[in-house]
Formats: C-alpha cells, structure tokens, sequence
C-alpha cells in the first residue's frame, strides 16, 4: 500500500467512525446500517450482538425516539492491516446524555474490513467501558498541585 492509498484508508476509517457517532445521535438508522458488514458484531464488556441486523435492533432501542445524545470521541488510532482491506481501529468517546451528564466513557475497538465495492465497513466493535468510581480521583500530592488548576473544584 503507496502513502496515498494508506492516507485515504485511514481518512475514510476516520468518517466511518464519526459518522457513526453522528448517524446514532441523530437516530439516522438507515445511514448508520450502511456503516456495519453483514456479519457485523457489538460487544459491550463481552456481552454482544451477531449480525448487521441484530446489532441495528440493539441500537435502535438503546434509546427512546425523541431522546438526544452526543457522542465526543478522540482521533482513532488506526492500524491497516498490509493487504488493505482490513483494519483495527481504537477510538477512546465519551456519551454525553440529554441530561448533559457524561454517562458513558470508554474505548471503541473496532475491527473495519473494505469490502468489494472500495467502501470501509466495522465489522466488530468492543466497547469497554471505564468502570464508574465516586469521588476524586485518587491523585498524588504533585499531580493536585500541577493539574489541580485545570480540574473541577473538589
């Protein structure tokens, strides 16, 4: 794969990924169906859904119909596999609820293939969750005095 080809690889994993996150926001089903493989999987802490189909029930109840959300994500750190057509692709996102509140925060690890058509697809996603823990962080004496500033107050 010349440095071309993989820029437009990993550009197009990139709005695959993005668009995800805005295809489920808006509750865009039929856009966010183009984005899965047939034989598609999502596995939350191990426990998941087999198949384009099964995986867009799943998604399309997660939320009631007139609920709005937002996704934020970081820029995926993505690894093509040498013959092109497959990827791995880590994105750390945080969901922010209607409510405001940041309800889920976790990493996306996805598995993308580029199927006959030229067109990149997720075939598996793993998302795992950072577990929710009360309080502050447990921070050390240092780490309060030089980021204590750019934090919440305790």
């Amino acid at each position: 794969m010349d440095p071309i080809e993989r820029l437009l690889a990993v550009r197009a994993i990139e709005d695959v990924i993005g668009r995800y996150c805005i295809l489920f926001d808006d509750q865009d089903w039929d856009g966010l169906e183009a984005l899965w493989t047939e034989d598609a999987a999502f596995v939350v802490d191990g426990d998941g859904f087999e198949g384009r189909a099964t995986v867009l029930e799943f998604l399309r109840t997660c939320l009631p119909p007139d609920y709005r959300s937002k996704h934020l994500i970081s820029p995926p750190v993505i690894d093509l596999a040498d013959d092109g057509r497959s990827a791995r692709a880590r994105t750390d996102v945080a969901w922010i609820a209607q409510n405001f509140e940041v309800a889920i925060v976790a990493r996306y690890d996805d598995a993308l293939s580029r199927g006959d058509d030229g067109v990149w697809r997720i075939r598996r996603r793993d998302e795992f969750a950072v577990p929710f823990e009360p309080g502050p962080p447990p921070m050390s004496g240092d780490a309060v005095r030089v980021s204590g500033a750019t934090m919440r107050p305790r």
